[in-house]
């Protein structure tokens, strides 16, 4: 794939984030009444399934405008700013996606996961951006304490769900605040899953870091892997 037709890719699959996010944000808000899924009106915003793909879909537009400007004079790469950027919002959709596919959708059965607005929220946007985070490179090599910003919108939504809960707690789960049921087996096992989804959000980013990284600085890193494997050879 040529570097131009790259680039559009990338450009082409954030703006259909951006759309498919809108759209179905905009369906939940305006829904006639809650379902399984969807609640209506600004209850919709209590989610992190909601509110981590309308930060992915803030950071592809925030990379849209940049990409839609400077295509046209050689810039090859985001700047690493953008890069992050870029890269945290995925990396909390991503979360998102794994949840659906390897929790929910084996307990309440993937038609349900996909169904109405879910369908975008739950597997279009997640694909989309994911596969433009693995298009994406970085225009100078990112430091690996750089993937520690794509876990703080996580770990902002921890706190805030932890001090909700422990602001309406009566020493059992309340549904109402609890409302994935990470406290129904006790504040101790709660913490336990909410640090694992943290860990777990890390290591996505990790991995996109990875596959971002500059081609000039893999092929640096073979180079050298060889040299040392020649040198031990050579004692």
């Amino acid at each position: 794939m040529s570097e131009k037709s790259r680039r559009a890719l990338i450009l082409a699959q954030d703006i259909l984030v951006v759309f498919f996010v809108a759209y179905a944000v905009i369906g939940m808000i305006t829904a006639k009444k809650d379902s399984v899924l969807v609640t209506r009106g600004l209850g919709a915003f209590k989610y992190y399934t909601v509110l981590s793909n309308i930060l992915c879909a803030i950071t592809s537009l925030v990379c849209v405008i940049y990409m839609l400007f400077n295509m046209t004079n050689g810039d090859k790469a985001l700047p690493n700013g953008l890069y992050i950027l870029h890269l945290t919002g995925c990396s909390v959709v991503s979360v998102t996606f794994i949840v659906v596919m390897i929790f929910l959708g084996p307990t309440f059965g993937y038609p349900l996961m996909f169904t109405g607005v879910s369908f975008w929220l739950h597997l279009v946007a997640p694909v989309l951006s994911i596969v433009a985070q693995i298009l994406l490179k970085q225009q100078k090599p990112l430091r690996l304490r750089a993937t520690l910003w794509a876990v703080v919108p996580t770990i902002i939504y921890g706190i805030v769900y932890v001090s909700v809960n422990a602001a309406n707690w009566t020493g059992k789960s309340n549904r109402a605040t609890d409302i994935y049921g990470f406290l129904t087996w006790g504040w101790g096992i709660g913490a336990v899953i909410l640090i694992s989804i943290c860990v777990i959000n890390w290591l996505i980013a990790l991995l996109y870091w990875k596959l971002g990284k500059p081609d000039a600085v893999k092929k640096a890193v073979k180079k050298t892997v060889k040299k040392t494997a020649e040198n031990r050879e050579g004692e």
